[in-house]
């Protein structure tokens, strides 16, 4: 496999870490002043942000089941701790229904707030409170009003800037187009809070109801445990706390409301029921008096002991069957007649253990549905199932009662026909007493009925009356100390991870979209092999150095840069005449013509003879340094005319003390790639090399076009110039391929334009660390700041 030339490495191969690393730690005081301005920004939200606290209270849901043993029919059953459903009731704790008895009671549709000069707190026991007018006049549901307590009066206005003053001893009088009444709780808050202002703001009870809803929290406390856990979290703890008792007491209400209506439905029934029997009682009792006086009877006891003694058995059975007759025949009709889901009367004397069981768990899924059916839609499954099973329950109980009557009938048929036997040894006894008997007893069957149906009823009172609770409080509301929200270690945990976060995420961004060149490090990973010779600073104000005597930074680096030279030149000497130093780059605005000037300055300063030769014809800048025009004749111009000596072609300048020789490009030639091509460019070079110690030459840039190329051969060193943040990184791999590919011979890289920077942790020092600096000099406040 052929290997990958070095100039095309790709430098994400080479990352390392801990470089990266320290290249954000440069950097450490702006992750400082962040992390310090995110910190100051939580100190000051934790200071006046709202603090909520969390309040809990507890309750236990009792089972009113039946506590009678049965055999179920699934002994899985037996082992079942509780019947309750906790889902149920944490929907019905939740409900509108509920809640909404809540917000009217404690009136939260109005919230009161004390005004700060920074924020507002709402409080639960203002000095004053808030009443509608009249059941006519209704409260604002979406408005805000101001008041302030003044000494004598409430001073009043509302978010449109309309304004009251209302005296405080006439609180309760209505005032204009103002929409409610203010009351004064106690003489004694109201001194207490002068001068201070409130806001009261006005909300519907069906946006506050939803509102509650959606902050109360209600769980169960365990997979296997009865109780419930109440939770709200809000501002004031106080109101809180009040919501949540009163919550509680509403859901036992409403529970012990529930067991109360099967009591108070026998006691209706019966009600019913006794005008009936009263009506019946009365004429039975009147057709015996007729009777008896029609017929003259009176006590026939005598002459029938021995009939009842024979008869006492099955008149009793003939009395009871009867009874029970009448009794089924009584709630026959109150299963017709009665709605489907309504309660049946429990216990009224049948002696049926099947039927009474039906009509215990039928009223008991009845209370059930009717108790769910309020929190739930009448298309729930609950629902459906609960009233699919009522069906049945109601046919099942219709279907017992009618045989139960049809074997009453029966037993009572087989009793009519003893008695009749034992009526026929006794044919003496009058009919007439027959009918007297067959009187007395529809007499004594609708009585018994009557003190029956009246224990009943007596028994429904009283547990109407005593009706138990439907749950038991574990707690009342309790508000824990430590407030949910803010919480201070998240807050500062937060801001201190934004303090980190947010720089760290610009230098990156910074980092990644930089593509140019800012230190010797960048090229140094684009190549292993090409040297780098030297750094030149930016400067903005000396463009040229001022010969020996100059200990600018400018200066220094530039003799740091002629030793670099000389040692590369030594290394690659072949001969002893002068040397031909070329000074190229890949684009235009990287400084060659700066550093080729220089340079040559430099080597200038050491008294030796140099020549500065412009060779880029096509845009050439030597002029514009020493403030000339571009019309002399130059090098263009001998390399066209054989006829031209280049020693006229060379023009003096003064440079502080010394002179500095310069042949200019000249006019700007038609084909500068022939003419340079022409031949006698390199038999220039070869007389200036006898001539002058150091030929510094100014080349056209490479990526744009051949010149420099042409003439590279005849460089005993070439100088390739990259500019801190100008060249783009990009550029590098085409100055590698050059000069692997032997383009340009003996290259080393120079960065120039090199500014101090901490954000990618370069500096210099040129001129101050070892003397030679000018100690009157005002230094720049970025290079001490470096320094330190």
């Amino acid at each position: 496999m052929t290997k990958k030339p070095y100039y095309l490495s790709d430098d994400k191969d080479s990352l390392n870490i801990k470089e990266e690393f320290i290249k954000y730690l440069r950097n450490w005081p702006w992750f400082i002043v962040t992390i310090l301005l995110f910190l100051t920004f939580a100190f000051f939200y934790l200071k006046y942000a709202t603090v909520n606290y969390q309040t809990i209270g507890k309750i236990k849901i009792l089972d009113d089941s039946s506590k009678a043993i049965e055999l179920p029919g699934d002994i899985s059953s037996l082992f079942e701790s509780s019947k309750v459903n906790l889902e149920n009731e944490i929907e019905v704790i939740k409900s509108q229904r509920l809640l909404e008895n809540v917000v009217k009671n404690l009136s939260l549709n109005i919230s009161y707030f004390e005004e700060g000069s920074i924020k507002s707190k709402e409080l639960w026991n203002p000095p004053f409170k808030v009443h509608a007018i009249d059941s006519i006049i209704k409260l604002p549901e979406s408005d805000i009003y101001f008041v302030e307590i003044a000494s004598d009066a409430y001073h009043i206005s509302n978010s449109k800037n309309k304004k009251w003053q209302i005296k405080t001893h006439n609180i309760d009088s209505k005032f204009e187009d103002l929409p409610f009444l203010i009351k004064t709780v106690s003489s004694n808050m109201i001194e207490r809070h002068l001068g201070k202002k409130y806001k009261v703001k006005f909300s519907s009870v069906r946006k506050t109801t939803i509102k509650l809803s959606n902050s109360l929290k209600v769980s169960q406390i365990g997979k296997s445990s009865d109780i419930l856990s109440l939770s709200l979290i809000g501002e004031s703890h106080l109101k809180s706390e009040a919501i949540i008792n009163e919550l509680i007491n509403q859901f036992n209400l409403d529970g012990i409301l529930d067991r109360q209506l099967v009591s108070q439905r026998t006691m209706d029934f019966v009600d019913d029921r006794f005008i009936f029997l009263t009506e019946e009682l009365d004429s039975i009792e009147s057709n015996k008096k007729g009777f008896k006086q029609n017929n003259s009877l009176s006590d026939i006891g005598l002459d029938t002991e021995y009939t009842i003694v024979r008869k006492a058995n099955t008149s009793d059975e003939v009395l009871r069957l009867e009874t029970q007759l009448e009794i089924a025949k009584l709630l026959r009709e109150t299963l017709n007649n009665q709605n489907e889901f309504s309660l049946l009367p429990a216990n009224i004397g049948l002696e049926n253990a099947g039927i009474n069981t039906l009509i215990y768990d039928f009223n008991v899924d009845v209370t059930y549905r009717n108790r769910i059916a309020n929190g739930a839609g009448t298309n729930n499954p609950i629902i459906l199932n609960l009233e699919s099973k009522l069906v049945r329950l109601k046919t099942n109980i219709l279907k017992s009662v009618i045989a139960y009557e049809k074997q009453s009938n029966a037993a009572l048929k087989r009793a009519n026909k003893i008695s009749k036997k034992a009526s026929g040894l006794f044919s003496q006894i009058p009919e007439k007493e027959k009918i007297l008997r067959s009187i007395e007893r529809q007499q004594s069957i609708k009585e018994t009925l009557y003190v029956l149906l009246l224990e009943k009823r007596e028994e429904a009172a009283i547990n109407l009356a005593i009706t138990s609770p439907s749950i038991k409080v574990v707690d009342y509301a309790l508000t824990n100390s430590k407030p949910t929200s803010p919480n201070r270690s998240n807050t500062y945990f937060v801001a201190l991870s934004m303090g980190l976060i947010l720089p760290f995420a610009f230098f990156y961004i910074l980092f990644f979209i930089d593509s140019k060149i800012h230190r010797k490090e960048d090229i140094a990973s684009k190549n292993q092999t090409i040297p780098i010779v030297g750094e030149i600073p930016h400067t903005k104000d000396d463009k040229l150095i001022k010969g020996a005597s100059d200990k600018s930074i400018l200066s220094e680096s530039f003799r740091v840069l002629r030793t670099n030279i000389n040692h590369f030149l030594k290394n690659n000497s072949k001969d002893n005449n002068g040397k031909v130093i070329f000074i190229t780059s890949t684009i235009k605005g990287e400084g060659k013509t700066f550093t080729a000037i220089n340079l040559a300055l430099s080597y200038l300063s050491l008294n030796k003879k140099v020549l500065l030769v412009g060779a880029d014809f096509r845009n050439p800048q030597i002029h514009s340094y020493f403030k000339k025009t571009r019309n002399s004749d130059g090098l263009s111009n001998y390399l066209d005319n054989e006829s031209i000596n280049y020693n006229d072609l060379i023009l003096d300048y003064s440079v502080g003390n010394s002179k500095l020789k310069i042949l200019h490009s000249g006019s700007i030639p038609p084909s500068p790639a022939e003419l340079i091509s022409n031949g006698r460019f390199g038999d220039l070079l070869q007389q200036l090399k006898k001539e002058y110690d150091y030929v510094v030459v100014d080349t056209a840039p490479t990526i744009l076009v051949t010149d420099t190329m042409l003439i590279a051969p005849y460089a005993d060193s070439t100088i390739y110039v990259v500019r801190s943040k100008y060249t783009d990184k990009k550029l590098l791999p085409f100055a590698c391929q050059l000069i692997e590919s032997n383009k340009l011979i003996n290259v080393a890289f120079l960065l120039n334009g090199l500014v101090p920077s901490r954000l990618y942790g370069y500096n210099y020092n040129y001129g101050y660390n070892y003397g030679y600096g000018n100690e009157n000099t005002k230094k720049p406040w970025y290079l001490k700041m470096l320094r330190r």
